[in-house]
């Protein structure tokens, strides 16, 4: 930067931040806030926009053991929400308190906070919502004739409790949100942009309570429906109004538990990505939470099959343990978590993904029904209990490559012999009956036909058994003969020093050169002629931003890819029946087989009743 252009930016700087007083210019004296002044700013935590009301109603209702939630939105929220449960309902003479701050029905003592297990706890929900809103509050318990209603204008003082006609449960309906915060008010969006928020809360909500019929309406006309799910049938019509029919269709199960951590749930297949991540969802003890290290970890998990690093998966995930082992006391909104152990539970739910994804090979998950066919409906909050028997085929390796000619000439020798007269015994991929282009093999399954990309697939077998090889053998490491020194920040140098023995575990020596700077005096043999600066500064970053690290390991992963894909079979090599059933069988046996190391698909289906369609059979 020039001299004239530093002096610009240095004047630039002292004017605007002059204008700030400091305390000693200007000190006025402590007092006391008012009260609706303290429910102002409190209701700034909890109340952010529309959805941030809808989520504390919805709340109270399931907290309150409602199975049937109504909500009527109108503009967006902006002008009116009103939420109608057929809950226990709250009593009259506890109506007012209701609406004080600081007082619920949840939480008895300070040792309480340790195992919570309602969704609410500070007593603040409503207090806030009615401070900035015209709130009225309807109520009636199983031991009353009729119901009680109380009202009350932005945080003024209730009007007396009033008899009115209504069933058991309670409804609220805030009107006129942020009326007298004008401040808060101008920064709320268009009413279609908050309604879209308000209807991803909706499905959050949905997700998350499998067992309660929930209706969604906007401006007296209704969006969605989730009626109870209790069988696979109403599951798959939650999933597929969440998602969409294709998420339904072919969604991947996770069933993982370790050291009574157990997760659940299902996600997508990397074909199947999105641009942003508005279709993650993460359930803690049936709580939705938004988790960025969580997210990361999914995202991890995935790198091997994801063709496009720049997209986002699809899950929805529930984790259970142990209340006591994350704080859900710490932030307002109670959406967000800190966990006790973060790292290890970060490792967890990378595991879990990585083993749904590896499982996920042709005959676990059916080709053109749901995945949800043969899965086990998660024992979960939320989940209807339920059991499914799911078919695993057996993860042995049959053959392995290091030529081209190697690989045909096993193929040959291990193909086993199939009565491909007798439909009980058609594997997931069937027999090869063709080879097309030069690049295909075609095969026929019970369901139709098999397209498989015969390099593509080739080169996932190969990426793995190097993977296998690789993990199986002794890290080789190098000592380099002029230490690498890095200069780094102190937070930096911290962190690596503090990480030292996990370096080392990955290849790495590092010690600490000065407080700014490290030193590297050996790393993987395998990543001698890699950028180790570059590396070395992005594990950093990860272990700051995440707490933890598989960068080296996406480095080495994407050196063996290379090495695989020029070992593979390459297009216009001719391939035997034999062969080429081979290569189907080896597929049905190897992890992430339906995904190229580059994250490309290896095989597509085209069922009976699709090319009977392309042909107008039928009609």
């Amino acid at each position: 930067m020039g001299t004239g252009k530093m002096e610009n930016v240095e004047h630039s700087v002292t004017e605007l931040t002059s204008h700030h007083q400091t305390a000693t210019e200007s000190r006025s004296r402590i007092r006391r806030l008012d009260d609706r002044v303290i429910d102002k700013i409190a209701a700034g935590e909890v109340i952010e926009r529309p959805a941030s009301v809808l989520k504390e109603l919805i709340e109270n209702s399931i907290d309150a053991g409602a199975r049937k939630i109504e909500i009527e939105i109108h503009s967006g929220g902006i002008q009116s929400i009103l939420v109608r449960d057929d809950g226990i309902g709250i009593p009259r003479d506890e109506l007012n308190l209701a609406l004080t701050r600081h007082a619920t029905s949840k939480l008895a003592d300070f040792d309480s906070l340790e195992r919570i297990e309602s969704l609410g706890f500070r007593g603040e929900a409503l207090p806030s919502i009615a401070s900035v809103s015209r709130m009225s509050l309807v109520s009636r318990t199983a031991d009353e004739s009729h119901g009680w209603k109380i009202s009350c204008d932005g945080g003024g003082e209730f009007s007396e409790p009033e008899p009115v006609p209504q069933a058991v449960g309670t409804e609220i309906e805030v009107q006129d949100l942020f009326f007298n915060v004008p401040a808060r008010r101008k920064f709320l969006r268009t009413a279609s942009t908050e309604f879209s928020h308000l209807r991803k809360l909706v499905k959050q909500m949905a997700l998350s309570r499998m067992e309660i019929d929930i209706r969604l309406q906007h401006n007296g006309r209704q969006v969605d429906r989730y009626p109870a799910a209790y069988s696979e049938g109403a599951l798959k019509s939650r999933l597929k109004t969440v998602f969409d029919s294709h998420m339904a269709d072919n969604s991947i199960s996770v069933e993982f538990e370790e050291h009574g951590i157990r997760a659940a749930g299902w996600i997508a297949p990397p074909d199947y990505t999105r641009s942003q991540p508005d279709l993650q969802f993460l359930f803690v003890n049936g709580r939705g939470i938004r988790d960025r290290r969580l997210a990361h970890a999914i995202k991890q998990a995935y790198m091997d099959v994801l063709f496009d690093s720049g997209r986002f998966p699809i899950f929805a995930l529930y984790l259970n343990f142990n209340p006591e082992l994350a704080d859900v006391n710490v932030h307002p909104t109670k959406s967000e978590v800190r966990f006790k152990q973060p790292r290890e539970i970060y490792w967890f739910i990378l595991r879990a993904v990585r083993n749904a994804l590896s499982g996920d090979q042709p005959g676990t998950r059916r080709m053109s029904r749901s995945a949800l066919d043969s899965v086990e409906l998660p024992k979960v909050a939320g989940f209807p209990d339920q059991q499914q028997n799911t078919m695993r085929l057996p993860a042995e390796s049959i053959w392995a490559t290091d030529t081209t000619s190697e690989t045909q000439q096993q193929m040959t020798r291990q193909s086993e012999p199939i009565d491909q007269d007798s439909p009980s015994v058609v594997p997931p991929l069937g027999f090869a009956i063709a080879q097309l282009g030069g690049a295909y093999v075609l095969a026929e399954n019970k369901e139709g036909l098999v397209i498989v990309d015969m390099h593509a697939a080739h080169e996932r077998l190969n990426y793995e058994k190097l993977k296998t090889e690789y993990e199986n053998s002794k890290l080789q490491v190098q000592t380099v003969i002029v230490p690498h020194v890095i200069k780094v920040s102190s937070q930096e140098a911290e962190i690596a020093i503090a990480n030292q023995e996990l370096l080392e575990d990955l290849g790495f020596d590092v010690s600490l050169a000065s407080d700014t700077a490290i030193s590297i005096r050996s790393v993987p043999r395998i990543l001698k002629d890699c950028d180790i600066e570059k590396l070395i500064r992005d594990v950093i970053a990860d272990l700051i931003e995440h707490g933890s690290t598989n960068r080296v390991e996406h480095v080495r992963n994407e050196l063996l890819a290379t090495v695989a894909c020029h070992s593979s079979i390459r297009a216009n090599q001719q391939l035997s029946i034999p062969e080429m059933d081979a290569l189907l069988r080896q597929m049905e046996v190897t992890e992430h087989s339906g995904y190229c190391s580059h994250g490309r698909p290896t095989w597509n289906q085209i069922t009976m009743k699709e090319l009977d369609r392309l042909f107008y059979r039928g009609r």
